[in-house]
């Protein structure tokens, strides 16, 4: 089989690089650029280069749509949020060519959509952080009623399009109720739908996914060890574990409803207070720590890929190892950094953080028992040269 994968300076196509590749299928990476992650793979037959999806989405579909016909390919596999975004709509037209193993767009819209989302959540009873709605970007209405800070101010979407082009959003943390009305008045992005959270203080979890239109065919949790930055954002380390309950339920409350197909990650926040799960958002496709769960022993690319061909596997529930971990070096380096450079304030590090010497010697851990690095592979040493190159321009 032949397949189509985009976003090859990702660690998650590179994961899907490697898994589907180690199988004999035969995996072409799309990119921005003539060189990059996934493409530095051993397991990468061909490369193409298209152009941004952000600054020219129509270009990046036509350019896809080509390659699909050109090189017969039997399945396309979007791996980026941005990608999803610009294909997702064109799903039906790449199905005249090849298999398109996404949900719907009126779907994936729905669970991207983090307004939506937690407004959903609370219809379907499940618990999310105490969190104010902001539908107009009028913040001065409620900033009064908000007791304790700092807050976490979320956009709605992590894209929004302007014109034709789309530009990322982020999330930011507010200390006072005059940076929280700053915030407002500076990001434009704020003027739509958009959430202010309560602060949770916890474990992150994830859950994530393989369905058939709405039904469950696999399962896979994980949890955060290390963040970068470290106060919360891309897992630098992170660890498999069994499939809490509470998560599963909520899970499939959100994406039943939705008939979602293709693969997502529910993410969650254990509070560390009351140990409630608290949804944060999903992420309707392949995630960074793709690679976990794979080295623990549910390959999804493989099962997406046989599911888009009509081959359905139901994967065994819990039927993966628990306790393996995945490290990202040079993004584990990263937090490293932050943590011995910048205050505890600067970081925004909740109490009991970790002191500096404690996260300088956890990092010096590098040959725990089942742990698994990344990117750095014996077998495939193409990624690991690519990225360190990458890292030491940009240093």
């Amino acid at each position: 089989m032949k397949v189509l994968i985009t976003d090859g300076n990702e660690r998650a196509a590179l994961a899907v690089t490697r898994a589907l590749g180690r199988q004999e299928v035969e995996v072409i990476v799309g990119a921005e650029s003539q060189r990059s992650l996934a493409g530095s793979s051993r397991y990468c037959r061909q490369g193409i280069v298209y152009p941004s999806p952000y600054q020219e989405p129509e270009r990046f579909i036509g350019t896809l749509m080509e390659a699909v016909r050109t090189h017969r390919v039997d399945a396309l596999i979007p791996l980026s949020d941005i990608a999803m975004h610009v294909l997702g709509p064109e799903k039906a037209q790449f199905e005249r060519y090849t298999h398109f193993p996404a949900p719907s767009p009126q779907a994936f819209q729905e669970i991207s959509d983090k307004y939506r989302l937690m407004q959903q959540a609370i219809t379907e009873g499940v618990a999310i952080p105490d969190t104010i709605f902001v539908p107009d970007g009028r913040v001065e209405r409620v900033v009064q009623g908000i007791v304790d800070f700092p807050v976490v101010v979320k956009p709605g979407c992590s894209l929004v399009k302007d014109g034709r082009r789309w530009t990322k959003t982020s999330v930011c943390y507010a200390e006072s109720p005059e940076e929280l009305l700053r915030l407002y008045r500076e990001r434009p992005y704020l003027q739509q739908p958009s959430l202010i959270q309560q602060r949770v203080i916890g474990e992150g979890q994830g859950l994530f996914v393989l369905m058939q239109e709405g039904t469950p065919l696999g399962m896979f949790a994980h949890r955060r060890l290390r963040e970068r930055p470290p106060s919360g954002g891309v897992s630098v380390l992170r660890e498999s574990i069994a499939l809490p309950k509470a998560m599963v339920d909520a899970t499939l409350k959100l994406l039943q409803r939705v008939k979602w197909h293709g693969v997502a990650m529910v993410e969650f926040k254990v509070d560390a207070a009351t140990r409630r799960p608290l949804l944060m958002e999903i992420n309707g496709r392949f995630w960074g720590s793709l690679q976990l769960a794979v080295d623990a022993g549910v390959n999804f690319p493989l099962h997406l890929l046989n599911m888009a061909m009509g081959v359905c596997e139901t994967i065994p529930e819990n039927g993966y190892r628990v306790g393996v971990k995945s490290r990202w070096l040079l993004g584990d380096l990263d937090q490293l950094a932050m943590r011995i450079k910048k205050s505890d304030r600067a970081l925004n590090l909740p109490p009991g953080a970790p002191s500096r010497l404690q996260a300088l010697m956890s990092f010096c851990r590098f040959f725990e028992r089942n742990t698994f690095y990344e990117v750095e592979r014996l077998d495939d040493l193409g990624p690991s040269r690519f990225e360190i190159m990458r890292y030491l321009k940009l240093a």
